[in-house]
């Protein structure tokens, strides 16, 4: 990644848009982002979603709640993406997600990362990869000019 370009964090029930040549970052905790990039154009978001709500990653059923909060988000950070980067068309996606190392916590995040995969594909977007960690700590860093995505697992740091 580009060590000159400026790191900007985002929170999760978030996301960022980026015009410029940045590296937008995410530490993940039971949560998943969506890396969205035109494999043409210098633009892009990384949108940081939860899993469950604080709590509740261990129930392998995702809810209504979730799902709707989730797709709202998505698509608010889709429509202005679209507005600030009008001439895109060749639009990508990257999933990476974290999840407790538990059973149920799997198949919830596995469940998401599928429901918003589809979502993308209906949408148009190619998701290009997925993946899935439950390493205790797991970072993310999206440079969307370049659709690089470099994740970053272990212990937790002292």
């Amino acid at each position: 990644m580009n060590a000159a370009s400026p790191d900007m964090p985002v929170a999760s029930d978030d996301y960022r848009i980026v015009t410029d040549d940045v590296v937008l970052s995410a530490q993940l905790h039971s949560s998943l982002v969506v890396c969205l990039y035109d494999a043409v154009e210098e633009h892009g978001a990384l949108m940081h979603l939860r899993l469950a709500a604080p709590g509740h990653s261990r129930d392998p059923n995702l809810t209504d709640n979730t799902l709707s909060s989730d797709l709202a988000l998505l698509d608010r950070a889709m429509r202005e993406l679209n507005a600030v980067s009008p001439r895109a068309q060749h639009w990508q996606a990257k999933l990476v997600a974290h999840s407790e190392d538990q059973a149920s916590a799997r198949v919830r995040c596995e469940g998401l990362q599928a429901f918003i995969g589809a979502f993308l594909q209906d949408a148009g977007i190619q998701v290009v990869s997925s993946m899935a960690h439950s390493d205790p700590s797991v970072s993310v860093r999206f440079r969307p000019a370049m659709g690089e995505v470099r994740t970053v697992t272990g212990p937790v740091a002292a």
